[in-house]
């Protein structure tokens, strides 16, 4: 099986790895590699220095990705900067290969309809790489809000921050696609896009957002430093949420309020709280979480799809939604105004 792999950095390695890992010899890896970034990472994002990466997994590199694209491969995924996720997905499509798209879809819609038509005309598979659906406090989001146990919702908040001074630490910030505009940078697209998947996921596209963009300059960056919205659902309760690149330790985490209890979610923590009425509360500690576990879990479910030629478990529509909300969340605040998804 021939696997392309469109940018080499810190999320294209780990899938590289895992390939490795599932897929062994079987798997023939090709990279299409612009910035030839030197650095090889572990798991745990530590550089192992004195380790060649071509050599090590045994990777042809290409510069030119008509290069890349005459070996015939089957599987793409498209891990390079935001900006030109579209770009690269859609030559890829075109040559035949199945997708797994790095969150976000895009910057922009710009593509989009193109994609789908590719997509349905030459029978692919496209997968969206939204792995915090597989952690195990999302699956028990998920059990708990579809059970109904909470009855009538009430309210949703989530909130995913981090420090982006010391997201990369072997690289200067300034310099990343998540610190600037043109490469599809800021909060909203890198750290928060996957929220919007769960919540379009657990509770369906919203009606309409109200958001607002701190911009503050400290950063010295040319995104938004933090981004806080309101969502309508169409049950007309709402979900507030927040997101922002200013602080250490880094919160992610999900609250879900209804008329006879609310849980909480803690991502970081592997922890899960449930309240109902004026019983104690039930807590689950998932101590043994590891993280690549959810990459591993993804990238089986993708290569099962296209196996036995079944529909994605995270499809290319979730990509697009997600997308829309956050756009939308953008124009909201530019706009200084309610709009709608």
């Amino acid at each position: 099986m021939k696997i392309l792999m469109i940018g080499l950095g810190s999320i294209g390695q780990r899938h590289m790895r895992n390939i490795r890992r599932i897929l062994g010899d079987e798997a023939e890896l090709i990279a299409f590699r612009s910035r030839g970034l030197k650095a090889t990472f572990s798991d745990s994002l530590q550089i192992r220095e004195g380790v060649d990466l071509e050599e090590e997994y045994n990777i042809s590199s290409y510069t030119d990705i008509e290069e890349a694209l005459a070996k015939k491969p089957e599987i793409a995924f498209i891990t390079n900067i935001t900006s030109r996720h579209m770009e690269f997905a859609l030559r890829c499509a075109e040559a035949g290969c199945h997708l797994l798209i790095e969150k976000p879809l895009s910057d922009s819609m710009e593509g989009v309809e193109e994609l789908k038509r590719l997509e349905k005309e030459k029978g692919l598979k496209i997968f969206m790489g939204f792995q915090n659906r597989y952690h195990p406090e999302v699956q028990r989001m998920k059990e708990s809000v579809e059970s109904g146990e909470l009855g009538r919702l009430r309210y949703v908040s989530c909130e995913f921050s981090e420090r982006v001074t010391t997201m990369h630490r072997y690289e200067d910030y300034r310099d990343t696609y998540m610190a600037r505009k043109k490469m599809g940078g800021g909060p909203v697209l890198n750290l928060q896009m996957h929220d919007l998947d769960i919540l379009q996921w657990l509770f369906g596209k919203p009606v309409d957002v109200r958001a607002q963009l701190g911009e503050r300059g400290g950063l010295e960056i040319d995104v938004e430093e933090s981004a806080q919205a309101v969502f309508t659902t169409r049950d007309a309760y709402p979900i507030f949420t927040h997101t922002d690149f200013l602080q250490y330790p880094p919160v992610h985490a999900f609250k879900v309020v209804g008329e006879y209890g609310r849980i909480e979610a803690d991502l970081l923590a592997a922890r899960f709280t449930k309240y109902r009425g004026d019983e104690p509360a039930e807590i689950w500690n998932d101590s043994d979480f590891v993280r690549n576990e959810m990459f591993i879990e993804e990238l089986n479910d993708f290569l099962e799809c296209i196996k036995k030629d079944t529909e994605p478990a995270i499809p290319l529509s979730a990509g697009i939604t997600a997308l829309e909300m956050a756009l939308a969340e953008k124009r909201s605040a530019a706009e200084n105004k309610t709009v709608e998804v």
